[in-house]
């Protein structure tokens, strides 16, 4: 609760983080009575969110290859100004004149394969690859340069789709819009449809599982037109609704360890499709790998820990909001960028300050 928190601790500074959807329109009641009870304990604080992801941070700002929208909400003690209106101490896109996520490379954040002890842990089972192979022959052979951008569904492919009147206008969108498609592209996808794929089951798409039998394309940038279009090279996740690929440069949310990002053996140091270690989860948070080994956590717990965790970096950059030490478009290494690669080290930075 955080009255009892900020009753029972009365520091200098005070910082609180939740997940973004606790500024959406279904909780403006919630979020007014968390800015009310902070600033009624004494607290200036901002009644606009904060919102930061280390994917929009460069690296020596303590930045990250992670899409991870966290809300921050930055307190100082000051009772004569806690019920003044005051403005954000930091804005998401604070870099974006200087810094591009797309300048973001996943590979230099990825062990190579050789270096991975057991490594055949984190590759894909013979099902997956089967479901990446039809996949991609798809997007190599499909004759067109422009891909959709909404979610290609197999089980839309007829040409006079029957939609139900009540049908909810965004998937009466998509319906047609995959029947459209398909009238398009009828020939190949009808041959596409009667290959079998994998080593040992050989199955048709239409007997993959729902979900894999939709594909939603989001590596235009990476692959503008057909030539020399794959998913090899690309970054993979298996989504309850559907697989979605997407260019080798920020990672989506570390999530569910069902939905653990997929790299893809056009990746440099990567020789067949895998989930990410552990360890490189741990990097796109900030926190040293060896951390999970010595307290003998297990690999799922990691992953449930680091999907859980906030990103190292981010926290050091808004506490520096906090202080006042923002950095400048031209300055170089900030002060607590040491912080972000040190749990240890960030504790002391902030108690230093409390």
């Amino acid at each position: 609760d955080i009255r009892e928190v900020v009753g029972a601790k009365k520091r200098q500074y005070l910082v609180l983080e939740n997940v973004r959807n606790l500024t959406g329109p279904r909780h403006t009641e919630t979020w007014k009575t968390i800015i009310e009870t902070i600033r009624a304990a004494g607290y200036s604080v901002s009644r606009q969110p904060v919102v930061l992801t280390p994917h929009l941070i460069p690296k020596e700002h303590g930045g990250a290859p992670q899409v991870r929208d966290r809300v921050f909400i930055l307190c100082e003690r000051d009772e004569r100004r806690a019920n003044l209106e005051v403005s954000p101490l930091m804005c998401r896109d604070f870099f974006s004149e200087q810094w591009s996520p797309d300048q973001w490379r996943i590979a230099d954040y990825l062990t190579p394969d050789r270096e991975i002890d057991e490594i055949d842990r984190y590759r894909l089972g013979a099902k997956e690859c089967a479901w990446l192979e039809a996949w991609d022959y798809f997007v190599k052979n499909i004759e067109t340069d422009v891909l959709p951008g909404f979610p290609i569904w197999v089980d839309a492919f007829v040409v006079d789709p029957a939609i139900p009147h009540d049908t909810p206008d965004w998937e009466r969108n998509f319906l047609e819009k995959n029947s459209q498609f398909y009238r398009e592209h009828q020939q190949f996808i009808d041959c596409w449809l009667k290959m079998k794929w994998g080593k040992t089951s050989k199955l048709c798409v239409h007997e993959f599982p729902l979900s894999r039998q939709r594909f939603e394309w989001q590596a235009r940038k990476k692959h503008p037109t057909r030539s020399r279009r794959t998913i090899r090279d690309l970054v993979c996740q298996m989504r309850p609704s559907g697989i979605r690929v997407k260019p080798a440069t920020y990672l989506p949310a570390l999530v569910a360890i069902t939905q653990t990002s997929i790299v893809g053996p056009g990746i440099e140091g990567v020789d067949q499709y895998r989930t990410i270690t552990p360890l490189e989860a741990a990097r796109l948070q900030g926190i040293p790998g060896g951390i999970f080994a010595r307290a003998g956590v297990s690999e799922r717990a990691a992953y449930k820990q680091l999907g859980n965790a906030v990103n190292v970096g981010v926290v050091a950059l808004a506490m520096r909001a906090l202080w006042g030490e923002l950095p400048s478009e031209t300055e170089g290494e900030p002060l607590l960028f040491a912080c972000a690669q040190s749990s240890s080290g960030f504790s002391q930075a902030v108690g230093s300050q409390g």
